[in-house]
């Protein structure tokens, strides 16, 4: 069909820019990937770090930190506490090291290159760990999962928030009745698990969380989902 053959052509070249640089940004290229996943989940990052409620003097850890957008907003919450940032892309580690270096400098924030499965922190240091639009890359997401758990502290909290889900609305937005399905099926034949909130919080029981819950923004982008649960 004719539109549907447009929908693919004006798909096809942003998606396989981000699908080389998504899963490790490097080089050139990968910054400027980082750059624009900056502008595209501001949003999405915004309303991720309200629901999982830091506080002054939290300590927290960002999996998958990219840019550093996160860490500087979760920050800016954490006023009193501590921000870790973790990515397995060493461009993306520079990145966030950059954009958040006047609170690197005074010891607020810390960037590192690392593995979610191999987590480079103790146990029970962290009040709340984030995870925003990197969900879909974890090798081993319930290894990921154990992980977030182990370093959290008791009573702590994790928030898994990704952009495409399962959460389609009723009525879909135009750009979900144009891309959303063509996008998310491309992705899925590319080694991309879509998940749906309910997907989300099983894996989260399996790894030990509790009150596991989640929230959904079923009209925003390609379906806005926040998976949430306690240790």
């Amino acid at each position: 069909m004719p539109g549907m053959k447009s929908a693919d052509i004006m798909t096809r070249g942003p998606y396989q820019l981000l699908q080389e640089n998504f899963r490790r940004p490097m080089g050139a290229p990968g910054a400027l990937v980082g750059h624009l996943m900056t502008v595209q989940h501001r949003g999405l990052t915004q309303w991720s770090a309200e629901h999982l409620d830091v506080r002054r003097t939290h300590h927290v850890l960002d999996l998958g930190c990219g840019s550093g957008m996160a860490v500087e907003l979760l920050a800016r919450r954490a006023e009193l506490g501590f921000v870790a940032g973790l990515d397995h892309s060493p461009t993306m580690v520079r990145q966030a090291v950059r954009r958040n270096a006047a609170a690197v400098g005074r010891g607020r924030v810390a960037i590192r290159q690392g593995d979610v499965g191999q987590l480079p922190y103790g146990d029970d240091v962290f009040d709340r760990v984030s995870a925003i639009e990197t969900f879909y890359f974890w090798p081993d997401p319930l290894r990921g999962l154990a992980e977030a758990y182990r370093v959290l502290k008791p009573g702590g909290q994790l928030a898994v928030t990704l952009e495409m889900s399962r959460e389609a609305a009723a009525v879909p937005t135009l750009t979900q009745r144009y891309f959303g399905r063509r996008f998310t099926e491309r992705s899925e034949r590319d080694g991309l698990r879509i998940l749906s909130g309910a997907e989300l919080v099983a894996m989260l029981d399996v790894a030990g969380f509790k009150d596991t819950r989640f929230v959904a923004e079923p009209r925003r982008s390609l379906g806005w989902v926040c998976a949430l649960g306690s240790k």
